[in-house]
């Protein structure tokens, strides 16, 4: 379970760019990993960037699901708030300084941000997948799957869809399935939770059998 407390030494705030240091990386994974009950980096960093994509995904994937002007990602406009095992409760992004003018040219589709995040997404993988031994696409694939997620949380799984499609470049994009009359992401992603002692895999995991996975979420719609 994840510690209720902050991390001595660890500012409750950090910037954008600290996400891409290495060695702050691979402390906050392996706080992650005590936190969770592991000792492999692999999963640490899995389980941490999994909370780290949703939470850098968030805004924007809500933006483009109201059609909302989109903020613009860039590392030196994110204040991210640090969770007590290490993780990342919330990103806000903030507002650039602009023209009264300059506001006016915002719109709630902009490819400008799509572009951002992408650079943002990447600017965090490499150095996140370096420090654990993760792979690079599976680390995208679960930034697809947030994406997918954030959307459906906003009411639009399709804007998730559109997001990801502008976003381009190794993001895939988010897939959705109807059971029991409630829509769910189908993911290609795995949070790898279940290879830590006492944990059991997410009842959407992709690597659980199509039928039982089909059978838990049916399950889970009717509980709905």
């Amino acid at each position: 379970m994840a510690a209720d407390t902050q991390s001595p030494g660890v500012p409750s705030t950090v910037s954008g760019a600290t996400l891409t240091e290495p060695d702050w990386l691979a402390a906050r994974i392996a706080e992650m990993g005590r936190a969770w009950g592991t000792t492999q980096p692999r999963i640490a960093g899995t389980l941490w960037w999994c909370m780290v994509a949703s939470a850098l995904v968030e805004q924007i994937a809500r933006a483009y699901a109201h059609r909302e002007p989109v903020p613009e990602p860039t590392l030196d406009r994110l204040d991210c708030e640090i969770r007590g095992d290490g993780g990342i409760e919330r990103v806000h992004i903030m507002p650039p300084v602009r023209t009264p003018a300059a506001a006016a040219d915002s719109t709630p589709t902009g490819s400008t941000s799509a572009t951002a995040l992408r650079e943002t997404l990447a600017a965090v993988i490499a150095p996140v997948a370096a420090v654990s031994g993760a792979g690079v696409p599976a680390l995208w694939a679960i930034a697809a799957d947030a994406i997918g997620n954030r959307a459906l949380d906003a009411g639009a799984p399709e804007a998730g869809a559109r997001l990801a499609q502008e976003i381009g470049g190794k993001l895939p994009v988010p897939r959705f399935v109807q059971i029991g009359g409630r829509t769910f992401v189908r993911r290609i992603s795995c949070c790898l939770v279940f290879e830590v002692p006492s944990c059991q895999m997410c009842t959407s995991c992709p690597k659980r059998p199509a039928a039982e996975r089909k059978a838990m979420l049916a399950n889970l719609a009717g509980e709905s």
